[in-house]
C-alpha cells in the first residue's frame, strides 16, 4: 500500500504527481511518469486494467467522502437482501419448466414447442436485455428506487397473467411484462455484492445468486403443488402476492457502498473501448444460448421416457438444488484459484457433462444424475461474470457496465431459446431431443473457447506471464 502523504510506506521518498503506479503484485510496483508510454506497452497494468486478485482498486469515487469500507458485517445485510430478491428474479425462470410442462401437455397441447418458448424465452431475455437501461438507472438514481419499480411491475405482470386465456397474451405478461419487470429487481441486485467485498467478493457474489436457485427449489415445488390443486390461474396470482410483499421488504436495505458520481450521460459508453467488456460480453451471449435448454425440456424429455408431470417438477428440484451449491462453491473457489480460472473449467466441464449423460438416457435415473451435476457445476458465471466486471471496472458504474454485458445475455436467450424449440419441433420432431442437445453444447463449448481467449487477454496484461497462475 501507499500513503496519500506522496511516500511509500517503505520510505523510498517522495512521488511525482504525475506519477503513475502500476501494481503487479501485493509485494511489487513499478512506477511510470504521465508521458511514459513504455510501460503499458511492457504490459504494465494501470488504473483501469486487471488487478491481480490480492489487490484493492482504488477509484475516484472512493476517494470522496461517505464511501463506507468494504468486507465489513454490514455489508452482508444489502447482500443477503439481493439473496431474497434473486429468488424472485430468477426463480420464476428456473422454475419456468413447471409451467412449460404444463402449457405443452395439457393447456396448450396442440400449440407448438416454438411458440410456448417465447413466454420463458421473453422473462429471461428482457430482464437481462433490458438491465442496459435499469443498470444505469440504478447508478443514477438509485439502487431503491429501481428495485421497487421493478416490484410493482412484477406484480402487475402475474395478476394479468392470471386472466390470460389465450397464448399471446401469456407472452405479453408472463413474457414481456414479467421480463422488464424483473429487470428492475435485477440490475441493482446483480451489482450490490461486488461493491460491499473485495477480499471475499466470489463469496459474496456466490451467496447472493443462490438465492435464483433457493427460489427455483420453492417455486418449483409450489408452482407445481398449486397447479395440481388450485390450477395455474390461482398459481399466478399467488406469486403476485408474495413477491409483492417479500421484495417491498428487502429492497428499502439496498444500500450503496460507494455513492454514484455526476455524469452527463445515462450509460457508460466508455466501457465498450474495452476488450475485457467485449470479451465477457461474447461469452455471455453465447453460454446463455445454450444454458437453458436443460430446464425447459428435461421435464418434457421425462415424460417421453414414461414419467409424469411430477417428474419433471422433481428434476428440476434436483437441478436448482445442486445450483445452490454450486453457485456458492463457484465463488469460493474463484476467490482462491482466480475467477476466469474457475470460470473455465467450470464451462468445459458442463459440456463434458451435459451431452453425454442427456444423449444417452434411456430411463430417468440418468436424468437425475445429469440435474444433479449440471446444476451443480454449470452456473458458475452467474456467479462469477459480476466478479470480473468488479475486478476491471469503477465500483460507481458497475450496475451500468453489468447491465451492458446482460444485454447480449438477453439476446442469447432469445436466439437460443427460440433456436432450440425450432429445432425440437422441426429437427426432433417433438420425440428426441438430441439436435436440441448437440445445439445447447456446442454454444457452451463456444462460450469456454472466449472465456480461454479471455485468460490469454489478461494474462498478458501481467508482467509474470506464467500460466499456471490464479488469473
Amino acid at each position: 500500500m501507499f500513503r496519500a502523504a506522496g511516500t511509500t510506506e517503505r520510505g523510498v521518498g517522495p512521488i511525482p504527481v504525475n506519477t503513475r503506479i502500476n501494481i503487479h503484485h501485493k509485494d511489487m510496483a513499478s512506477v511510470s511518469f504521465a508521458g511514459d508510454t513504455k510501460a503499458s506497452e511492457r504490459g504494465s497494468i494501470h488504473k483501469t486494467e486487471p488487478l491481480c486478485d490480492e489487490n484493492v482498486k482504488l477509484t475516484s469515487s472512493e476517494e470522496r467522502d461517505n464511501v463506507r469500507p468494504a468486507d465489513g458485517l454490514f455489508g452482508w445485510i444489502p447482500t443477503l437482501a439481493a439473496m431474497v430478491n434473486y429468488m424472485f428474479i430468477f426463480g420464476v425462470s428456473n422454475s419456468y419448466g413447471v409451467f412449460s410442462t404444463y402449457y405443452l401437455n395439457v393447456k396448450f397441447a396442440g400449440t407448438s414447442a416454438t411458440t410456448l418458448a417465447w413466454i420463458g424465452t421473453l422473462v429471461t431475455s428482457l430482464m437481462l436485455g433490458c438491465s442496459i437501461l435499469t443498470g444505469a438507472m440504478s447508478d443514477k438514481l438509485g439502487y431503491r428506487v429501481t428495485a421497487y419499480t421493478g416490484t410493482v411491475i412484477c406484480t402487475l405482470a402475474y395478476i394479468l397473467a392470471s386472466f390470460c386465456k389465450e397464448v399471446w397474451q401469456l407472452i405479453l405478461t408472463q413474457g414481456v411484462l414479467l421480463g422488464i419487470g424483473a429487470s428492475f429487481l435485477y440490475a441493482p441486485s446483480v451489482s450490490i455484492p461486488a461493491q460491499w467485498f473485495i477480499k471475499n467478493r466470489g463469496l459474496a457474489t456466490g451467496i447472493a445468486v443462490a438465492g435464483s436457485s433457493i427460489g427455483g427449489l420453492w417455486f418449483t415445488a409450489a408452482i407445481q403443488a398449486m397447479i395440481d390443486s388450485l390450477g395455474a390461474e390461482w398459481a399466478l396470482r399467488i406469486l403476485g402476492i408474495i413477491t409483492f410483499s417479500v421484495t417491498s421488504l428487502t429492497n428499502s436495505l439496498y444500500y450503496r457502498r460507494v455513492p454514484a458520481k455526476p455524469r452527463k450521460s445515462l450509460f457508460e459508453f466508455c466501457a465498450a473501448k474495452r476488450l475485457i467488456f467485449w470479451l465477457v460480453a461474447i461469452e455471455t451471449c453465447t453460454i446463455y444460448t445454450g444454458y437453458w435448454a436443460l430446464t425447459f425440456y428435461v421435464g418434457t424429455n421425462a415424460k417421453h421416457l414414461g414419467g409424469s408431470l411430477r417428474d419433471g417438477s422433481n428434476l428440476l428440484l434436483v437441478l436448482n438444488a445442486g445450483s445452490v451449491v454450486g453457485r456458492v462453491m463457484a465463488g469460493v473457489i474463484a476467490d482462491r484459484f482466480g475467477c476466469i480460472n474457475t470460470l473455465l473449467i467450470s464451462i468445459m466441464l458442463t459440456v463434458v457433462i451435459e451431452m453425454p449423460l442427456w444423449m444417452t438416457a434411456k430411463t430417468i435415473t440418468p436424468l437425475y444424475v445429469l440435474c444433479a451435476l449440471y446444476g451443480l457445476i454449470s452456473p458458475s458465471f452467474i456467479s462469477i461474470n459480476p466478479v470480473i466486471i468488479g475486478r476491471h471496472f469503477d465500483m460507481d458504474v458497475l450496475a451500468s457496465v453489468m447491465g451492458m454485458t446482460n444485454l447480449f445475455g438477453g439476446l442469447g436467450v432469445l436466439a437460443g431459446n427460440l433456436a432450440q424449440g425450432a429445432i425440437f419441433d422441426k429437427y426432433d420432431k417433438r420425440e428426441q431431443f438430441t439436435n436440441t442437445i448437440i445445439f445447447s453444447g456446442m454454444f457452451i463449448l463456444l462460450a469456454g473457447i472466449v472465456t480461454f481467449v479471455m485468460r490469454v487477454h489478461v494474462q498478458r496484461q501481467r508482467t509474470d506471464r506464467r500460466f499456471f497462475q490464479r488469473i
